[in-house]
């Protein structure tokens, strides 16, 4: 009896003693409607610059539909940051230069108190649409893959965008998506802990949302749950945060929610999410 006491005891002074040692991670995934100003109805270059700079106590941010500014114009924006900026596109040049020169219009912004491990981006293989159905094959939509390390460790975020738009078609290339990024991660990050973030055009409420259901349970992953109450979305719950911990490293959720305080500079809620790891 008195050694399993002492045993309880050890693990509870563990389990205590790992939380207040851990490292916390406050992350933001923002669509931030950078489009060209024909298109967004508004003025993204007023606009998103007051997103940027409110979000300097954020340690990661995932930018989606970000068209507008290249690497270097959002790095010296965010001058705090190393920052990726996706570049690949269906398209060659000059075309490329006119219709997606960000390719899948994604951007990572990471402290620089983080170390960089190695970073990629991926293309998805379909698209819905041409002139039709949310025209996202004028788009480059895909993934971005970066590996970081945070007090010793590896991390692996992924930051995504997925094909708009209701109809069968739509929703048939979104599944064929969530299965590109699920084989992706499952030859790249088999051995780490990963956090997905971003725009996946899914609502949360709708039918469709079985393919994320069974994505999470197939995968072991988790969903940071938000309150859509806070949002003010006009489109209702699109945008996700799922994770897993691996390898010994273990992300526990502390809160996930609409930052009120960039609430209104999109079409799309800022989402807020804080880990301890």
């Amino acid at each position: 009896m008195e050694v399993k006491l002492k045993s309880k005891r050890f693990l509870l002074l563990f389990f205590f003693t790992s939380l207040l040692f851990s490292q916390e991670l406050n992350l933001l995934t923002y669509n931030i409607h950078g489009l060209n100003p024909i298109l967004a109805g508004d003025d993204p270059y007023k606009r998103i610059p007051i997103i940027l700079s409110k979000i300097t106590e954020y340690d990661i941010i995932f930018f989606q539909e970000n068209w507008i500014y290249d690497n270097s114009s959002f790095s010296s924006l965010l001058n705090s940051y190393n920052v990726f900026t996706t570049s690949d596109s269906k398209f060659f040049w000059p075309i490329n230069k006119v219709i997606n020169s960000n390719g899948a219009g994604l951007s990572l912004a990471i402290s620089k108190s983080i170390d960089i491990i190695y970073s990629d981006e991926y293309l998805f293989e379909n698209c819905s649409g041409w002139l039709s159905k949310d025209n996202d094959c004028l788009a480059s939509k895909g993934f971005q893959h970066v590996r970081v390390r945070i007090d010793g460790k590896i991390l692996d975020l992924y930051n995504t965008h997925f094909d708009a738009g209701r109809s069968e078609s739509d929703k048939n290339v979104r599944l064929s998506q969530l299965n590109q990024l699920q084989k992706y991660i499952k030859v790249n990050s088999a051995n780490y802990p990963v956090i997905i973030a971003g725009d996946l055009n899914i609502l949360y409420e709708s039918s469709e949302y079985k393919i994320i259901d069974s994505f999470i349970i197939d995968n072991n992953f988790v969903l940071a749950d938000w309150s859509s109450d806070l949002s003010k979305s006009k489109f209702g719950k699109l945008d996700y945060i799922l994770y897993k911990s691996s390898n010994g490293t273990y992300l526990n959720l502390e809160k996930c929610r609409v930052d009120i305080n960039l609430r209104g500079l999109s079409d799309h809620p800022p989402i807020q999410a804080v880990f301890k790891l």
